[in-house]
């Protein structure tokens, strides 16, 4: 009788929770009498002649993967561009997953990524119908469509608060404004729910438009009350009509303009010292994809991880797993794509709403 086997990998960008999820798929598939296999670096361990891999067993899915940040199996943004690079096709790329899949005697393939490893993903499997995939939603930026949360969003969010929370008592001190310019790529949750939770004045986030002269208002008008100081959070990819930033191609799939986000905080921060009001910028950077893993990021990766488990022994696969309205469902990749795979905040999310209501200047919402 063959070994059951489920492979497991992480693509992408890291973030807290990944661990909590491969601890949960560890113990799902070892309950139902599945090994499970952790592919090293995401796609790049099984894209090989030899694919790269290790038994994940007991001792290296104890408990204390559910606090720890990153991946104990690693995971890798380059594996496309160094692929295509090397001389590869898609069809090769598609062929070696293919083999490799069928060589291990995979039941089934469980892939934690974010919007990118998605499109790769739905790409790798048109026409190789026989992989059976599930994939888990993970990114800093939750700004994958269908579900409420991704992994990695939540403890993010908590590091983010907590870096502005300690940013609070330097800008206190010395009565200035500080621009804390945080992560999300295009989309402006991360900003936003830290903002809110961190007492910001002004949150600016790439969907909405604002008006440069109306956030000098507001830093006038802090700094002139009883608080004396301003708090300006903004996301990394929010724009300005006198700054740019960087664009360079990347290869993939297909070739793709990608914009380097990075310096919209010190703009932001020079704007308001030609004032003559004091400032400074802040960039919290990579700090956003470590910290102690979140309480709800552990829960949210340990039901997903049960769940693709579950899905891989029905076989009911080709989906994404998503949490909506507290509870764990599944939707077909496909149609995600086909509908649009990016999510962004909306005018009338809630959250912008109760950031107006407080007296946050969100933009020209």
């Amino acid at each position: 009788m063959n070994l059951k086997r489920i492979g497991i990998l992480t693509s992408g960008g890291d973030c807290s929770g990944l661990n909590s999820v491969i601890r949960a798929t560890f113990l799902a598939a070892k309950k139902l009498g599945y090994e499970l296999l952790g592919f090293k670096r995401g796609l790049r361990g099984i894209a090989v002649s030899e694919p790269d891999y290790i038994v994940l067993n007991d001792e290296i899915c104890d408990e204390t993967l559910l606090t720890s940040a990153g991946s104990v199996i690693n995971s890798d943004t380059r594996w496309m561009t160094d692929a295509l690079k090397s001389g590869k096709t898609v069809s090769d790329m598609k062929m070696i997953i293919y083999n490799g899949y069928n060589a291990l005697n995979l039941s089934g393939l469980i892939c934690v990524g974010g919007d990118g490893s998605l499109r790769v993903l739905n790409e790798l499997t048109s026409g190789n119908e026989d992989l059976q995939i599930v994939v888990i939603p993970k990114t800093i930026d939750n700004d994958v469509s269908s579900t409420d949360f991704a992994i990695g969003f939540q403890t993010a969010v908590k590091v983010v608060s907590d870096a502005i929370e300690n940013v609070r008592s330097t800008a206190k001190s010395h009565e200035r404004a500080m621009v804390i310019e945080v992560m999300g790529r295009d989309a402006g949750f991360i900003a936003m729910y830290a903002g809110i939770a961190s007492g910001a004045d002004v949150i600016l986030v790439p969907e909405f438009k604002y008006d440069i002269e109306k956030v000098k208002d507001k830093v006038k008008s802090s700094l002139s009350s009883k608080k004396g100081y301003c708090l300006i959070v903004v996301a990394e990819s929010v724009e300005e009509k006198n700054f740019s930033h960087e664009k360079v191609t990347v290869s993939g799939i297909v070739k793709y303009p990608h914009v380097n986000y990075k310096g919209i905080g010190q703009h932001i921060s020079d704007l308001i010292m030609e004032t003559g009001i004091d400032a400074r910028a802040v960039v919290l950077g990579h700090i956003q994809r470590g910290g102690t893993t979140s309480v709800n990021d552990r829960l949210l990766g340990t039901m997903f991880g049960i769940e693709a488990v579950k899905l891989i022994d029905n076989n009911d696969c080709g989906k994404l797993l998503c949490y909506v309205g507290n509870n764990v469902i599944s939707v077909k990749i496909e149609d995600v794509i086909k509908k649009n795979i990016n999510k962004r905040l909306l005018h009338d999310d809630p959250y912008v709403k109760a950031a107006k209501c407080i007296g946050v200047y969100v933009g020209e919402v």
